[in-house]
């Protein structure tokens, strides 16, 4: 879920993936995405070494006539900028949020 919102241009909220995925509400989805951003501290940024395993993992899992083309130089460059400045404003968003907060407050968050 995280992934796509970061990389994709259109992505689907938690709203869709509840509908696809029926055995998860929204709430939980909600629940389960602040736990995993809180976990890994907002870090959404892929260096292009592990984007670069992670592509030839997965070319090795299709029949080369249907193999996925590795990314030019430039897209991959547009995709790190992306990347950086998602992972920048999810930080910022977080951080703000926080700030805003009346001590003992408990924290709710929903990431679309």
């Amino acid at each position: 879920m995280v992934s796509q919102k970061v990389w994709d241009d259109k992505y689907l909220s938690n709203a869709d993936f509840s509908y696809i995925y029926p055995f998860f509400d929204t709430k939980q989805l909600n629940k389960l995405e602040l736990k995993f951003l809180e976990m890994i501290q907002y870090n959404v940024h892929i260096k292009d070494s592990l984007y670069a395993q992670y592509f030839f993992e997965l070319k090795s899992l299709f029949p080369e006539e249907n193999s996925p083309k590795p990314l030019n130089a430039y897209t991959m460059k547009k995709l790190d900028t992306q990347t950086k400045k998602k992972e920048d404003s999810l930080k910022q968003s977080c951080k703000t949020f926080e700030e805003s907060k009346q001590p003992g407050e408990s924290t709710i968050y929903i990431i679309n």
